[in-house]
């Protein structure tokens, strides 16, 4: 009898197992496969961080040191120190969260939920970025065109104006895309939070 019994408890054992395994296999796999995603994500922002930092900041300090007016020396300079404060705010925020790999699926959703506070933090600091090199770039062209140092067209006042408000509206838009994209990573990532801990 008591083995019958034991029986029993072995197969309705084997049945849950069965029917449960691999719903937990799928999401556990789900939430490795979306952390490994949004490593290369980190690490493509890492990499991206550097490689225009590299670019623009020798570019930007020669026309500092080469500028014809005081004006266009600081405005080149005050470029050149926000892609230093942009290249180290992007490292230390990205710290700690480019590795792809955890012993558990807890810290799996641990670091997806740190990576997304952070992303959040980088858009906002994005805002900042933005507001401080138009600042820049406003009083770099106004000192260009109208401080009389310089003689300039009509072609070259349109062409000014337009490339900054092109410029503008173009990191404007990207980073209204990433919100509506952080927005959607968010969802799926509590999706799959809710899937494990049902």
């Amino acid at each position: 009898m008591s083995r019958q019994h034991d029986d029993r408890d072995f197969q309705q054992w084997q049945q849950d197992w069965q029917a449960g395994q691999p719903r937990d296999i799928t999401t556990e796999e789900q939430i490795r496969h979306y952390v490994k995603r949004r490593s290369g994500l980190v690490w493509s922002f890492v990499v991206a961080d550097f490689t225009i930092g590299g670019i623009a900041l020798p570019i930007l300090v020669y026309l500092g040191v080469m500028a014809r007016s005081e004006v266009e020396r600081w405005a080149m300079f005050g470029l050149a120190y926000i892609t230093v404060a942009a290249v180290c705010f992007g490292w230390w925020n990205w710290r700690g969260v480019l590795r792809s790999s955890a012993a558990t699926t807890a810290e799996y959703l641990a670091v997806s939920a740190e990576r997304l506070r952070r992303m959040r933090m980088a858009w906002r600091i994005g805002w900042v970025v933005l507001a401080a090199e138009v600042i820049v770039f406003v009083i770099w062209i106004r000192d260009h065109l109208y401080s009389g140092v310089r003689v300039h067209d009509a072609g070259a006042e349109w062409f000014a104006w337009r490339w900054l408000a092109g410029f503008t509206l173009l990191a404007v838009a990207g980073l209204l895309w990433f919100s509506r994209w952080l927005h959607r990573d968010a969802e799926r990532f509590e999706a799959l939070r809710r899937e494990i801990d049902g």
